[in-house]
């Protein structure tokens, strides 16, 4: 079996703690991030810094699973600046 990767964003700038995960979000069929520590989501990276557009991961109702590289790729995320963390 291959490498497995958990790609992240950058530390979320409110808590100042948790990473922001990428996530593929299979019910939707989207990615977002996902803030390991307060468990706050966003749709678009680009938004990180706006509250408002953030959401609380724990009261939605979707199944999610962490996004491969192939994800990134299709979903136009390679442009941000992406860590991988192996597992």
């Amino acid at each position: 079996m291959g490498e497995i990767f958990n790609y992240w964003y950058v530390i979320f700038s409110f808590c100042q703690q948790g990473r922001l995960f990428v996530l593929k979000n299979i019910t939707d069929n989207n990615l977002y991030l996902h803030c390991e520590e307060c468990e706050r989501g966003w749709l678009n990276p680009d938004e990180v810094d706006d509250d408002n557009e953030s959401f609380l991961t724990l009261v939605q109702n979707f199944e999610a699973t962490e996004a491969n590289g192939d994800d990134i790729e299709k979903y136009g995320w390679q442009k941000y600046p992406l860590h991988k963390e192996e597992e």
